[in-house]
């Protein structure tokens, strides 16, 4: 495979110039950049108010004072990764000048609580897509899209790389990993910096076997059963990232679905996992999967309906249920050709906690009609994807 470090396109602006998109790049890079010292912060906090304790108080808590030593450690250990994954981000896209999208401004700008919160669940995401510790969760997510994928795309009737298969919302990359890897073709779109840095730091950087560890659970000092369970070490990748097929074609682009997506009939197969709920309006998404798809191409989801908008400040959101959203589907067009409800599923889940959090998933899988009318009232015909093509009715 050839090397991951120009397969990152940006393509939210025609440049990167835009002062919004720098200021954007810069403010996620400082967040990286302090998360040691706001990390260190909350357990400054902790030992201080442990230090006012009566000294009876505290002889009995000597174990939970040598803890929050080791907590501190696993706090350092992260930090280094972190310094890793950031080392290079100025260069990650291929279509950004490095001069434009760093500056040593960074470095004074004040982090976002928000942000911090993202960065600590950027080191849990790598866990669940990286790590051995994380198989059940993608079991669970990712495999029920890859079989049918698979089934979809038998490998002894079809040419895999002319399959082209879109993963919006690609996370840190292993679900369109695990495609390519079986030789379809596959890009991944990320909108969150976040994830592109450390995806760009495994799929590009990590080449031995859990050659490197984090401590993903470090920053939940509530419903620990043992102190172990809070600083225990998960190691990554679990594969080696460049073990893929010698021709594969594996790309990574960063920018909203909404704006890097636009032509029409262009996807054999478009793959979300734990993605549509990511929209203000989730019907747009729809009726973008439904134009950007082949006639005849297929919509594989599973996940619930979260939707990240709903509540935030200063954002507007939808929030219909799964039936009123089937409706959409169907109303733009496409078949249901397979439902399943409450598929249990979890998202960066530490298995040792006492408090579990699961959802009661959607799984489905819609077809594009061969022939269909689109928004100008022209009837379109299928496109070959490389499989021998079934009759269906429409």
């Amino acid at each position: 495979m050839e090397s991951m470090q120009n397969a990152y396109s940006r393509k939210v602006h025609d440049s990167y110039e835009d002062e919004e998109e720098k200021k954007h790049f810069q403010r996620i890079v400082s967040a990286f950049r302090h998360y040691k010292s706001h990390s260190l912060q909350r357990v400054k906090k902790t030992e201080s108010y442990l230090l006012s304790l009566p000294v009876h108080h505290q002889k009995l808590l000597s174990k939970y004072k040598e803890h929050l030593q080791e907590v501190k450690r696993c706090i350092e250990y992260n930090n280094d990764i972190i310094r890793l994954i950031i080392k290079d981000v100025a260069h990650i896209f291929e279509n950004v000048s490095p001069a434009s999208a760093q500056n040593d401004s960074t470095q004074n700008t004040r982090p976002v609580l928000a942000d911090q919160e993202k960065v600590q669940a950027t080191i849990k995401q790598l866990v669940r897509d990286w790590s051995v510790e994380g198989s059940e969760e993608r079991k669970a997510c990712y495999q029920p899209i890859i079989d049918e994928i698979t089934n979809q795309f038998p490998l002894d009737k079809c040419t895999p790389s002319q399959v082209q298969i879109l993963v919006p919302g690609a996370g840190l990359g292993r679900l369109a990993y695990e495609i390519a890897r079986r030789g379809y073709t596959c890009q991944g779109n990320e909108f969150s910096l976040f994830m592109l840095f450390a995806s760009h730091f495994v799929l590009n950087k990590c080449r031995g076997i859990n050659s490197y560890q984090v401590h993903p659970w470090v920053h939940q000092y509530m419903n620990n059963l043992k102190p172990e369970h809070q600083t225990q070490a998960v190691f990554f990748p679990d594969v080696n990232p460049s073990d893929l097929p010698e021709n594969a074609q594996f790309s990574m682009t960063a920018g909203d679905f909404l704006e890097v997506y636009t032509e029409d009939d262009h996807w054999d197969c478009v793959a979300t996992c734990f993605f549509i709920d990511c929209a203000n309006n989730v019907v747009q998404f729809i009726e973008t999967i439904y134009k950007i798809l082949k006639p005849g191409g297929i919509w594989i989801n599973l996940g619930p309906l979260l939707y990240h908008f709903s509540d935030m400040p200063m954002e507007d959101s939808i929030e219909p249920s799964y039936d009123a959203v089937r409706d959409v589907i169907q109303g733009f067009g496409f078949h249901l050709e397979k439902e399943e409800t409450h598929m249990k599923t979890r998202y960066a889940q530490n298995v040792n906690s006492m408090l579990q959090c699961e959802y009661n998933s959607v799984y489905f899988v819609c077809r594009k009609p061969k022939r269909h009318i689109n928004i100008l009232g022209h009837q379109n015909g299928a496109e070959s994807n490389g499989i021998q093509e079934q009759e269906q009715e429409n």
